[in-house]
């Protein structure tokens, strides 16, 4: 397939006018504006100087004719700025704060003076963005400290941005991450990609800790072309660096079971138990030179599982104490150093390494005994760095990154060849797992070489970045025998399944049969459960931002995305499980307008129009690797005469007991998701450090992946409201196949969202952010690549999003009193707390039967709509005090107790959703109730 022409124009463009340029303030922020005099004439050739305040690290520019200046690329902290010109007196300015993604705008008002003359300004740049279009927002320092987070996820922070929405983790697990109705998510840490997207939907790869954390970007929409592969929003972590200081703290947590609150619908406590204990440095190790980083945060984590097979089933089976142990839990390890160097003035950068490592021992739970369950054990990988580089008056830039996820799962028990699971239907599960013995493997190696080109009225960027990335899982081979019971037969009384297996196992004669008495079923997997696959993603962009006037600012740009997939299974019986074609159209262009509506700076309006396509997840891909036939599963009844003996299996394949396989495929038309996406916000600074925003987003997803069975045999009725029933397993068009699962693109779905947020900068001890979002979302599938209802009709499916929320409030704060009247004993103190409300989540209400026989059980009675039923709504408040203890200089000792869901509301998870039932409706799980922590924090 040959290349648009604009693609090749793009190629030329980035690779004859310069060094490509990418993401410039991925991990960094800039600073701009205009210098004047008093009576506000341009004030050409100052020099400027901004300094960081914990590097030393210094950076020049000077004002152009028209009186503009600009600092393209500074390390986010805190700065003080320098102006000196001709015949007018200096001009200092600190309590300058930049961001991650930040360009912050200071104008600096000269005054006739001498040299010796100072006019010392201190100030914050403006609380609104006054040139991008970008939504979202930054979370500073000050609130990664000091807000709650018992579950010491720091992503979870980031639900009380502007327009996004989800839920909060109470582990380490992802934080669910809504943007424009989907959760469609490009993740960076300091810049470098750090997304899994192995899933169905993406993922942080490696994980970070809140100690480790500087501050977290968050883009909701309208960012440019510096900036795609999702559809939805995006989240940059930034660590912490070094300083010219020797800086630290030491912290330990600690969660007392008896303060661990009943679940709302659990009759028990849970018996847990949750320990942290953390530490970290930073230092100079070259002043004004090389400076590092380093942190270590160590999570124990135990929780009991009850058995609860019946002791009379224990006494019967002769099951061994170890085997009912039920205690589970997890083991945390997260190690990180980094070093940020200065070879000279004008060369700087930084190099991180990162690791996670969690074991978890998987005891019993339920019917399940301790060999039934898996040991898992999950490594993480992370490594980057940078090098940005001032050439004349261009900045160039370079990142590269290495991420590498591996998880394995193994049974907790000695297994042989001939291990298999046993289950006896209604009693026990036991015996040693060979279906946990799981693997998986994800490593992303990625490069970006950048320049951005400051001229006159104009900053143009172009950026290169080449991604390949390896998804290599391997599944368990799954061997069970099942014992079912039997019933009344030939003057034979009816036998419980656990007599079954019993009588089986000494060898005893079914007297309605005249055979040994047998197992009910053996289902047994053999084959090739692995499969790797590498795909390579290739993104360039050019851009060009326009200083139009001092209010105006427009970015324009396109951005241009590749993935080429890699081949499936070349031998595959069916041509379109062997590939998937690449989709090489894939030109995103992207437009931003800043508008400040005053010479005051006070109130901007911000614009943006954009296309951004997605990145799929690689496990559509390599199911269909997976299920091309070369992993058959097999079906063998313990009443066939071939049936092998318990404890025997399948020694090779055999025809008689095979199962025609389901497998997956590509579309041959197969493309890439995007979406449209175009938003308008009104920014206002009420006062010095309190802001509002309002604003509307619009999202329209295309070429959504869903999966239909295309092998289904020609309809033999139909349902009341048209459905086609079909007749099931039989008579497929290509009988070696039962479904042939295709992926499609065509699925759609639309967002319409408004958003007020109202926000105080930290200063005086008090910062805060309340934020409400309407919204509504619609579409005719997942997104992600779920199964349609009816295989003949995508338009079936048309509904509320999976993730609709239409009403959502969140809030973050911390204050710190300084007080003068009698609640002065509260000084010393500090308090802080995050609240997410939102609507539930949709359902759709199921018939509880394959309906129309496609044997695929998500039916839903005739006149009921997708999405029809809702979760009840979630509400979450977490809080936190502390008190900080001075030592004398630096160090001080900090004690906090912290809550999660400290009001221990009901927050259900699932209900039951079958439309029949009496209890439909009736929630069946919940989140967790409410956590109490102690911990303190020594800081030097």
């Amino acid at each position: 397939m040959r290349m648009p022409r604009l693609i090749v124009v793009l190629l030329l463009t980035l690779f004859t006018a310069a060094p490509a340029f990418a993401q410039s303030n991925a991990t960094d922020g800039a600073l701009e504006g205009v210098v004047v005099d008093a009576t506000d004439a341009l004030v050409p050739a100052a020099t400027l100087v901004a300094t960081n305040l914990r590097t030393g690290g210094i950076a020049t520019a000077t004002s152009s004719a028209d009186g503009y200046y600009r600092f393209p690329l500074l390390q986010v902290g805190e700065y003080e700025l320098l102006v000196t010109a001709p015949n007018f007196a200096d001009y200092r300015r600190n309590g300058i704060r930049l961001s991650a993604g930040q360009r912050a705008r200071v104008d600096v008002a000269l005054v006739v003076g001498g040299a010796a003359e100072t006019v010392q300004v201190t100030a914050d740049a403006s609380m609104v963005a006054t040139s991008q279009a970008v939504a979202g927002e930054v979370l500073p320092e000050e609130a990664v400290r000091t807000l709650p987070i018992t579950s010491r996820n720091v992503y979870n922070f980031h639900l009380v941005g502007p327009g996004v929405k989800g839920r909060p983790s109470t582990g380490f697990g992802t934080t669910q991450f809504i943007v424009g109705g989907a959760d469609r998510m490009q993740w960076y840490m300091d810049g470098i990609d750090n997304t899994s997207r192995n899933g169905s939907r993406q993922i942080r790869l490696v994980i970070t800790t809140p100690e480790n954390v500087e501050e977290m970007q968050l883009m909701t929409g309208a960012y440019s072309a510096e900036f795609g592969r999702a559809a939805g929003g995006v989240i940059n972590v930034i660590t912490r660096s070094g300083t010219n200081e020797v800086r630290g703290s030491v912290m330990a947590m600690l969660r007392p079971r008896t303060w661990i609150a009943r679940p709302p619908l659990s009759a028990t406590r849970p018996k847990q138990t949750w320990q942290m204990s953390q530490g970290n440095i930073g230092a100079p190790i070259v002043r004004d030179r090389l400076f590092l980083f380093a942190n270590y945060e160590f999570n124990p984590y135990e929780n009991v599982t009850p058995v609860t097979i019946t002791p009379a089933a224990i006494a019967a089976l002769k099951l061994p104490v170890s085997e009912l142990d039920d205690t589970n839990g997890e083991t945390f390890h997260t190690p990180s150093a980094k070093v940020n160097y200065r070879l000279s003035a004008n060369n700087n950068g930084f190099i991180r390494y990162n690791r996670f490592t969690n074991r978890q021992p998987g005891g019993g739970s339920g019917l399940g005994t301790l060999s039934r369950g898996n040991v898992y054990k999950d490594r993480m990988n992370g490594f980057g760095g940078q090098l940005a580089s001032v050439l004349g008056v261009s900045l160039n830039e370079m990142r590269a990154g290495f991420n590498v996820r591996n998880t394995r799962n193994t049974p907790p028990c000695e297994g042989t060849a001939t291990s298999a699971q046993i289950n006896i239907t209604g009693v026990a599960n036991f015996g040693c797992n060979p279906a946990a013995a799981s693997t998986s493997h994800e490593a992303s190696l990625e490069f970006i070489d950048n320049l951005t080109v400051t001229r006159g009225a104009h900053t143009l960027k172009t950026g290169i970045n080449y991604q390949s990335t390896v998804n290599q899982p391997t599944s368990g081979l799954g061997r069970v025998f099942t014992f079912g019971g039997l019933s009344a037969s030939n003057g034979r009384p009816a036998v419980s399944a656990l007599d079954q297996y019993l009588r089986t196992l000494s060898g005893e004669i079914d007297p309605a049969t005249g055979r040994l008495y047998t197992y009910t079923q053996l289902a047994q997997d053999l084959g090739d459960p692995s499969v790797s696959l590498r795909f390579n993603f290739l993104n360039l962009f050019v851009q060009d931002e326009w200083r139009v006037s001092s209010r105006l600012t427009v970015n324009a740009g396109v951005r241009y995305e590749l993935l080429l997939f890699p081949t499936l299974d070349a031998s595959a019986a069916y041509p379109l499980s062997r590939s998937i074609s690449n989709d090489t159209n894939n030109v995103a262009p992207r437009l931003g307008v800043t508008w400040i509506q005053a010479d005051d700076q006070k109130t901007v309006v911000r614009g943006g129009y954009g296309i951004y396509y997605d990145s799929p997840g690689l496990n559509l891909a390599t199911t269909a690797a997976q299920r091309s036939t070369r992993l058959l599963s097999y079906q063998v009844s313990g009443s066939d005469s071939r049936s092998p003996v318990l404890p025997n299996l399948l020694a090779t394949a055999d025809p008689n007991f095979s199962v025609v396989p389901s497998i997956n495929a590509f579309d041959a038309d197969y493309q890439v998701t995007f979406a449209h996406n175009a938003s308008v916000q009104v920014s206002r600074e009420l006062m010095r450090d309190l802001s509002v925003t309002a604003g509307y987003s619009y999202w329209a997803h295309r070429n959504a992946p869903y999966i239909h069975d295309v092998n289904l045999p020609a309809p033999v009725g139909q349902l009341e409201d048209g459905r086609p029933v079909y007749s099931g397993a039989s008579n497929r068009p290509t009988p070696q196949f039962r479904a042939i699962n295709l992926v499609s693109s065509g699925a759609s779905g639309t967002y319409h969202g408004l958003d007020l947020s109202l926000r105080r900068r930290f200063r005086n001890g008090l910062q805060f952010t309340v934020n409400y979002g309407y919204s509504r979302a619609r579409n005719n599938g997942d997104l992600v690549g779920g199964t349609v209802m009816d295989p003949s009709s995508l338009g079936r499916d048309l509904g509320p999003s999976n993730l609709d929320q239409p009403h959502t409030v969140s809030t973050q704060w911390s204050y710190a009193p300084a007080l003068k009247s009698a609640l002065r004993v509260l000084n010393g103190l500090q308090f802080s707390g995050t609240t997410f409300y939102s609507s539930g989540f949709p359902f759709s209400p199921l018939a509880g039967s394959d309906l129309n026989a496609d044997l695929v059980l998500n039916d839903r009675l005739p006149g009921t709509s997708r999405n029809s039923a809702r979760l009840p709504n979630f509400l979450q408040t977490d809080l936190r005090v502390s008190r900080r203890i001075g030592l004398g200089g630096r160090r001080a000792l900090e004690l906090m107790i912290e809550s999660e869901n400290a009001f221990n509301r009901l927050n259900a998870t699932s209900v039951v959703t079958q439309q029949r039932a009496s209890d439909f409706g009736r929630i069946t799980a919940t989140r967790p109730g409410r956590y109490i922590q102690l911990g303190s924090r020594f800081t030097f």
